[in-house]
């Protein structure tokens, strides 16, 4: 099963409304950076910047802040919605995910397992210790070159896990910004004849993981949109970005939808995916409704080990 492939549907987000294609980045060399701003700009756009974390923290924190959050496990129903990939319609997925350290090294590791049920065909990978894996008639093999396409999924699932992680803590995304962007006021199309009104910044990240690209983490160019009326995260544009060039046409939106609190912090009960096809419009790709999720599971390293006889559902 390959339900990562259709996270590249081809369902228009603006069958609703029209987009215009999003604005490149300027030059790594010509956006603001400590020595080409003047210092009064510099500092102006410092103090955007923590407000607008503040605000994001003051939202998704409403009890104050809380210890950082690691791990999840959670049962998802995923809405495939590409009228042309090869799976499409309703798969249910039951997921445990993990930021490990091993001890005495500082290098965070992202351990994954998950069971996808669909048809009467569970599939069963991870990422352990060792790398990835997929049982295989119910045998542990590692996800090497033989299986390079089942690695890439892995990996993409594994960024999906990543994501959803950081935005718990958007304002921890706001603060690793680079060369951020003033604070802006900025209506978003969130679906035929519904925008919000938000407020927005942009910058760059060294690393963040995106669903196109099976890989550990990407440099991207982001935009946050956070609601300008409660200051809580609506969205995240995120661009890759090659020898400091954005590429318009691998973007990415992810939109963090029906917030509610949940062990201290914000999460969402639905979470949809868009692409940016080669005009750099917008193409809904995935609707994920969550509807089971701990924060805080008492997980281990050998919870993710593939020699395990069996993947027990996340509680």
């Amino acid at each position: 099963m390959k339900w990562i492939t259709a996270l590249l549907p081809t369902v228009l987000l603006c069958a609703q409304e029209p987009q215009p294609t999003p604005p490149a980045a300027p030059p790594a060399d010509e956006r603001p950076t400590a020595t080409n701003q003047a210092p009064e700009a510099a500092a102006s756009r410092a103090q955007d910047l923590e407000a607008f974390g503040k605000r994001l923290d003051a939202a998704h924190h409403p009890n104050g802040a809380v210890a950082p959050i690691e791990a999840f496990t959670g049962a998802l129903e995923l809405h495939l919605l590409d009228a042309s990939a090869e799976q499409r319609g309703q798969v249910d997925l039951d997921v445990r995910f993990l930021e490990w350290r091993q001890p005495g090294k500082t290098r965070v590791r992202p351990l994954l397992r998950y069971q996808v049920l669909e048809a009467g065909k569970p599939i069963v990978r991870g990422r352990d210790r060792y790398g990835p894996w997929q049982l295989v008639q119910g045998k542990p093999t590692d996800l090497d070159d033989r299986l390079a396409q089942d690695r890439d999924e892995c990996e993409r699932h594994t960024n999906l896990a990543r994501q959803l992680l950081r935005f718990l803590d958007p304002a921890a995304v706001v603060r690793g910004l680079e060369r951020p962007s003033a604070v802006r006021d900025e209506p978003l199309l969130v679906e035929r004849g519904v925008r919000v009104e938000c407020t927005t910044i942009e910058g760059d990240l060294a690393a963040f993981p995106l669903l196109r690209q099976a890989d550990d983490g990407t440099a991207v160019h982001v935009k946050v949109f956070a609601t300008k009326a409660e200051g809580r995260l609506l969205a995240i544009d995120a661009w890759p970005q090659r020898d400091g060039v954005v590429e318009p046409t691998r973007g990415e939106r992810v939109l963090l939808l029906d917030l509610h609190e949940r062990d201290g912090v914000l999460v969402p009960r639905e979470v949809k995916h868009l692409f940016r096809d080669e005009a750099g419009k917008l193409r809904l790709q995935t609707r994920a409704v969550l509807t089971k999720l701990s924060l805080r599971p008492t997980l281990g390293v050998d919870d993710f080990d593939r020699t395990r006889e069996k993947a027990e559902p996340p509680k």
